[in-house]
């Protein structure tokens, strides 16, 4: 995915030799620099392990609910002009 960052030049600058050298692009610089930001916080250590513990416990019965409505013939996917 392309985005863009709006950064000082000269930090810009500092990144962009720090990861020259060590052989890396500045795009890899910055996607390993986030990973380690998010792994690293406190926050996403905790929701990371439980997450699933927050998930709504649905009953059999309304898993079977569930799978006919997403399986029967009218159901479709919503276009993006839907949400407009």
């Amino acid at each position: 995915m392309k985005t863009t960052l709006t950064i000082s030049d000269d930090l810009f600058r500092q990144a962009k030799a720090y990861a020259a050298l060590r052989g890396q692009t500045f795009g890899n610089l910055i996607e390993q620099s986030l990973r380690k930001a998010i792994l690293d916080s406190p926050s996403s250590r905790d929701l990371s392990k439980h997450w699933v513990q927050d998930l709504p416990h649905l009953s059999a019965s309304a898993v079977a609910d569930l799978g006919r409505a997403v399986n029967a013939p009218d159901f479709r996917t919503v276009e993006p002009e839907m949400w407009k």
